[in-house]
């Protein structure tokens, strides 16, 4: 399995998962064989990348936080929900036994995968990024909680805030949330009222907690008072909020958006570590225990010179992978690729991270012949 960006796909590349369209219909099944009108479509419609099948990464196995159908339908689930809280009467929004099930049903599959690394971003249509995203917060905020002890009510509470923390974003223009250029001033302080609005929609909900309603409003706050709306600090943000802010901005770096690509996850994580002050130090910790920086997929090149691909990451020790190696750093392909677990080996660090470009440059997919060692 390769992630290879729609831009680098090739007519006879396989797909190795499905592609499903906005409202959850399969758009192309795995194991199809692309075809340049597939690859076309793709573009079209804003899909940034898609997985691909690699022979030689055929035996790696990608173990999922929650199923790609239980996805699906928190995607449309939260797309209802909020498409209802924008009607004209401000107390519209639909929380109804849909919305109660699929938090129910995330919590219920997180739990049972709660020691798997989370690997993959999800193929996400950029004009749909707000419904992807919570999502994505949702799940990764799930994981994060499930070590922390919670209560199968608690979770279920954090679980409805994350999935709804961008609420208020109805209520901002549509020009300025995607907008490519820079925000003016003005505009800035128009997105830095979403969680407001959020809250107050909510709190129209005789049925939605108090303590979800305040991850909308504080998911923006830091632990520092840098954040907004209100520039609190620590123990004056809820314990939910002060996990969800963490998993928003790791989700919000590394998608993809009308105004720039996203980052690659160990980017991103350096950038959120490197202000280790904003956030809380304790739930950080148990973050980047689940998030591996290198998926599985990534190209890497190693102190040696070696060039490989990881096939596995390990709760406890996300920064130390197995790495299957194709290549010398002096060029010679290997007849048959070996793995390489970073954890036995202390004297190999990871020098770089191949871009998708170098990736396809030196290690080109579904290579046909490797008859010896091939320079």
């Amino acid at each position: 399995m390769r992630k290879i960006p729609v831009s680098l796909l090739r007519p006879g590349m396989v797909l190795y998962r499905p592609v499903f369209g906005p409202d959850g219909q399969l758009w192309l099944n795995a194991g199809i064989e692309l075809k340049s009108n597939y690859i076309s479509s793709l573009w079209r419609a804003g899909i940034s990348f898609v997985f691909i099948s690699d022979p030689f990464l055929s035996d790696v196995l990608v173990s999922e936080v929650v199923s790609q159908e239980t996805r699906r339908q928190a995607v449309k689930t939260v797309k209802k929900t909020l498409q209802s809280a924008k009607l004209p009467k401000r107390n519209s929004l639909l929380l109804d036994k849909h919305f109660s099930a699929i938090v129910e049903k995330l919590v219920h599959e997180v739990l049972a995968n709660k020691d798997v690394v989370t690997n993959l971003a999800d193929i996400r249509d950029v004009d749909d990024y707000t419904f992807f995203h919570s999502v994505n917060v949702c799940v990764l905020s799930l994981l994060n909680a499930a070590d922390l002890a919670l209560s199968q009510s608690r979770l279920e509470e954090l679980g409805a805030g994350a999935l709804l923390h961008d609420l208020g974003k109805i209520w901002i223009s549509e020009f300025t949330l995607k907008k490519k250029g820079s925000l003016t001033p003005e505009e800035y302080s128009e997105v830095k009222k979403h969680p407001s609005f959020g809250f107050e929609i909510l709190t129209s909900q005789a049925n939605f907690s108090p303590n979800s309603a305040k991850v909308v409003a504080q998911h923006h706050e830091r632990c520092d008072g840098s954040g907004y709306p209100h520039n609190l600090e620590r123990d004056d943000i809820h314990s939910y909020a002060r996990l969800v802010m963490i998993v928003d901005v790791y989700d919000a770096l590394t998608a993809d958006r009308p105004y720039r690509l996203g980052m690659k996850p160990h980017m991103a994580i350096e950038i959120i570590t490197d202000c280790a002050e904003a956030y809380d130090r304790s739930l950080l910790a148990s973050f980047l225990k689940h998030i591996a920086p290198y998926p599985v997929g990534t190209a890497l090149r190693l102190s040696n010179g070696y060039l490989g691909i990881v096939v596995k990451n390990r709760k406890e020790m996300p920064l130390r992978p197995v790495v299957r190696i194709f290549k010398t750093g002096d060029g010679f392909l290997y007849q048959e690729p070996f793995d390489l677990d970073l954890l036995d080996k202390s004297n190999l660090l990871i020098s770089d991270v191949l871009s998708d470009a170098e990736s396809e440059q030196e290690l080109p997919i579904m290579t046909k012949y490797r008859k010896g060692v091939i320079k």
